[in-house]
């Protein structure tokens, strides 16, 4: 039996540089027990999201953050596609001061900073994100009711040229 897949994606019009603009993006993840290995299908959508993020912050003249947004994009859609509980969305904001990450996973079961063994193959992603947000400035968090993690990390400011 065919799967249909759904992936949507809304870009906000940019009105003015001051302004804050958006980037959203949908999709389905594939049903699958606990045990069950991640789908192609849906490990495929972990490049797909970065690939769009850094896309979306070189548009908005952002080169400088797009390599630590990208890792912050596996680490977040990755855990929403291995703990979360139906479909996906990915909302990137970025305004003159900050650039926002939410991903939406629909799973009720709030995410928390692990203590992996040190051979474990997982359970670091949330130190990842920890680090990076706090590198840049940034911060990161969960939704009130569990559904959402998202970070941020600040906008360099601009540096004057040498004289």
């Amino acid at each position: 039996m065919m799967t249909l897949t759904t992936t949507a994606i809304r870009l906000a019009p940019r009105l003015h540089e001051n302004r804050p603009d958006a980037m959203a993006v949908w999709f389905e993840r594939q049903l699958r027990s606990p045990c069950q290995q991640m789908p192609p299908q849906d490990t495929r959508r972990v490049p797909q999201m970065r690939r769009l993020v850094a896309a979306r912050l070189r548009l908005r003249g952002l080169p400088e953050l797009v390599e630590p947004m990208e890792l912050l994009t596996s680490e977040l859609v990755t855990n929403a596609l291995e703990h979360g509980d139906g479909p996906v969305s990915l909302l990137l904001s970025c305004s003159s001061e900050t650039v926002r990450l939410t991903v939406d996973d629909g799973s009720r079961e709030s995410p928390r900073l692990g203590a992996p063994e040190l051979d474990a193959e997982s359970g670091r992603g949330l130190w990842i994100v920890e680090s990076i947000t706090s590198e840049y400035g940034g911060s990161w968090g969960v939704s009130p009711d569990c559904t959402k993690t998202w970070c941020s990390l600040t906008v360099p400011t601009a540096k004057e040229p040498a004289v």
